[in-house]
């Protein structure tokens, strides 16, 4: 698992890179999350920790690519 910034994680969704998407809550501080995505590759990265707010509006952001270009990739082989 490594670190990815949110930049990072939005372009491999758009680019039909991404798997699947998840929160995660982070230990410090608390009550705040994370978004957590597998690449099509099966690399696990993990975004910083944002406000509860902010961490689903871009989990709903990077879920809305996964349904448009998910899957692209691997439906090329």
């Amino acid at each position: 698992m490594r670190m990815a910034g949110f930049i990072e994680v939005e372009g491999l969704a758009i680019n039909g890179l991404l798997r699947s998407a998840r929160l995660e809550e982070c230990d410090n501080p608390r009550g705040w999350y994370r978004v957590v995505a597998e690449g099509v590759d099966g690399e696990v990265l993990k975004t910083p920790c944002a406000e509860e707010d902010a961490a689903r509006r871009f989990l709903a952001v990077v879920n809305s690519y996964l349904g448009r270009w998910g899957g692209l990739v691997e439906g090329r082989k």
